[in-house]
């Protein structure tokens, strides 16, 4: 087993004294930290680079931090940290939903972390999760290999063994829209003007929203996850083969 010093760490914080001062004890404690203020940082951190584990604060300026997390998980065997000040149940039991595998309130003590961190990455080395594909870690996901039936005239989905969901007209439109390009992403702005008729940041909104309430849905109803699958910066695909018939 590598030692902390191969212990890569994604750092989400918009508080800039905070950040600075995990950021300094992390890499006192021999780990590798990366850490950055915002979403958008955090995109391009992870599109450079491969990270062992990642600490999100739920707080930022520019996206939910539950977005991130959704973003993680969906795409990539990191595991997570969160961060925040919203110490509720229902943001914890929100948070572990979404795919966190640990919950910290601020205020942080930085031994606890650094801590949290290294079991959850020797955890995951002694598991064997390690992260496949390109070098952001993104992983196959399970549901890629999955095949599914989309029913038009029930509006349901159904995968080959028997379990299927019905859908609301919104989510088949995305579903059958996704679904109609297998080999690449369906761009956002174009879901979004098919969809609600606009692009703005009303939309965006609304297709963030309406992409997680189906992911949630279809795991429920079906037990397999990861049906919509992201491509940052591009849009959504659909996690496997499917079928479209109009009966």
């Amino acid at each position: 087993m590598r030692t902390n010093e191969a212990i890569r760490v994604i750092l989400v914080e918009d508080d800039e004294l905070l950040r600075v001062s995990l950021a300094s004890f992390l890499e006192l404690s021999g780990f590798a930290p990366t850490a950055v203020a915002d979403g958008l940082s955090f995109y391009r951190a992870i599109a450079d680079g491969t990270f062992d584990v990642a600490v999100v604060d739920l707080g930022l300026p520019d996206q939910s931090g539950e977005t991130l997390i959704e973003y993680l998980r969906q795409n990539t065997t990191i595991p997570i940290v969160v961060v925040t000040a919203r110490d509720t149940l229902d943001t914890r039991v929100d948070c572990y939903r979404t795919g966190a595998d640990l919950f910290l309130a601020k205020p942080i003590d930085g031994r606890e972390l650094a801590a949290a961190i290294a079991s959850l990455a020797g955890r995951r080395r002694m598991e064997g999760r390690q992260a496949t594909g390109s070098a952001t870690g993104v992983a196959t996901s399970a549901a890629a290999e999955r095949s599914w039936v989309m029913s038009a005239a029930r509006r349901s989905l159904e995968s080959t063994d028997g379990r299927s969901v019905t859908l609301t007209a919104r989510e088949w439109q995305l579903l059958a829209t996704i679904a109609g390009n297998p080999n690449r992403a369906t761009d956002r702005d174009e879901l979004m003007r098919l969809i609600y008729g606009r692009d703005d940041a009303s939309a965006v909104h609304a297709l963030e929203t309406l992409v997680h309430r189906t992911r949630q849905k279809v795991a429920e109803s079906t037990g397999i996850p990861n049906v919509i699958l992201t491509d940052y910066g591009v849009g959504y695909r659909f996690g496997g083969t499917v079928v479209v018939r109009q009966d």
